[in-house]
């Protein structure tokens, strides 16, 4: 794997993490100032990275891969934040959204996962082609 392509992974999981925050925090945090900052600086790192990527040598990897590591990086996000308690009103929504969000995460990471994993390993099972 070349730096190029490290470099484009890394960019699609900071984007996906940022702009999950960014989802995130106008739904549940509509004053929380800190999260809006920490969110903008993972965006701006993952746009920088990938900026330098782009502007690298070598050939870039597949816009589908650049897709999948920046569901990845808002699966993260998800998980993480399922683990915040949210200021909501009743404490079976806390738990709920909770939930949700946790869910949702891992769901985001094993739809992504899967594909990643499969074409690494050089075979495609869906089409029963080896993966160029």
């Amino acid at each position: 794997m070349t730096l190029r392509a490290t470099r484009v992974r890394h960019a699609g999981v900071l984007l996906g993490l940022g702009l999950g925050a960014f989802f995130e925090g106008i739904l549940m945090h509509p004053l929380g100032g800190f999260l809006y900052f920490a969110a903008w600086a993972i965006v701006l790192g993952g746009v920088l990275m990938l900026w330098t990527a782009v502007r690298g040598p070598g050939p870039l990897p597949a816009g589908r891969a650049f897709a999948a590591y920046f569901v990845i990086g808002w699966g993260v996000f998800n998980m993480l934040d399922g683990l915040a308690r949210h200021d909501l009103r009743h404490e079976w929504l806390v738990f709920a959204t909770g939930l949700g969000f946790a869910l949702l995460g891992v769901l985001l990471l094993w739809t992504r996962f899967e594909p990643i994993i499969e074409r690494r390993s050089g075979y495609d099972r869906r089409s029963g082609s080896p993966v160029r």
